[in-house]
């Protein structure tokens, strides 16, 4: 029961960091070397993206560069797997398909909390990315667990 409250902890806690680090962005713009990575608020010059691999295929492809394509996708994946994990720790009944749900409906909710905001622009494959790290949290939980 103690190892559940102190994870129900750290998931607010985990919450609350992937707030502040997905949707309110402080640092603008990062440089390293001749690499410059804009975090900064949304490009009117880019729509919402609501179809499915439309940027991730891209990416798979090498036409923004591998740099640039893995920091995305890796990113998107990686930042998400501790909330999938220490929410399979919170709740230990959680099935694969509550799982799922509690995926896309993270990944959607960083989404449209960017869009209104006005921090960065809703694009269904970062949810699809976000899902899947919350999915491979929990599987990895569920692996830990055996």
């Amino acid at each position: 029961m103690q190892k559940q409250y102190i994870s129900a902890i750290l998931l607010i806690v985990y919450s609350a960091i992937l707030i502040k680090v997905m949707v309110f962005k402080e640092i603008p713009t990062i440089h390293i070397g001749h690499l410059m990575f804009n975090f900064g608020g949304a490009e009117a010059i880019h729509p919402a993206n609501f179809i499915p691999f439309k940027t991730i295929l891209p990416y798979f492809f090498g036409e923004n560069g591998l740099i640039i394509a893995g920091i995305n996708l890796v990113g998107n994946i990686v930042i998400l797997i501790p909330f999938g994990f220490l929410a399979t720790v919170v709740y230990p009944k959680m099935t694969w398909k509550k799982s799922l749900i509690l995926a896309v409906a993270t990944g959607l909710a960083i989404e449209i909390m960017q869009a209104l905001f006005r921090v960065g622009i809703f694009d269904i494959d970062d949810v699809i990315l976000n899902a899947l790290g919350v999915m491979i949290g929990f599987w990895l939980f569920r692996m830990y667990k055996k």
